[in-house]
């Protein structure tokens, strides 16, 4: 008896969708309420695509098919949208980025108040 071959290849194409609408929305922030780390854009794209149906394919050729597919499906557009965008605010309100420049965790740091001294005059 022949032993099964693993699938070689087996890719949900959500996945880029998904990653393509992250990316998508923070070129079009331009309030700095998110962060760009590869951390930050794969936390968000984890959570909303577990809140999206799977669409997986086995080839290149339905790769090709399945992204044309999800492009073409409006309500799914409208879907991923929203759930990216509910992705994004959860993950800036817990930030995990690694960069110590991150705007979002330079936000949570304490404001300092500048005095002005007084004047000769």
């Amino acid at each position: 008896m022949e032993a099964r071959k693993p699938l070689r290849r087996l890719e949900n194409q959500m996945e880029r969708a998904v990653l393509e609408a992250v990316n998508e929305m923070l070129l079009l922030e331009s309030q700095q309420r998110y962060c760009s780390c590869e951390r930050f854009c794969h936390d968000a794209a984890a959570l909303a695509l577990n809140n999206l149906p799977p669409r997986y394919a086995t080839s290149f050729e339905g790769s090709i098919s399945t992204l044309e597919a999800i492009q073409a499906d409006q309500e799914l557009q409208r879907q991923i949208r929203l759930e990216v965008a509910k992705a994004l605010d959860r993950v800036a309100a817990n930030p995990r980025c690694p960069e110590p420049d991150c705007p979002l965790l330079q936000s949570d740091a304490e404001t300092v108040e500048l005095e002005l001294a007084p004047s000769d005059t």
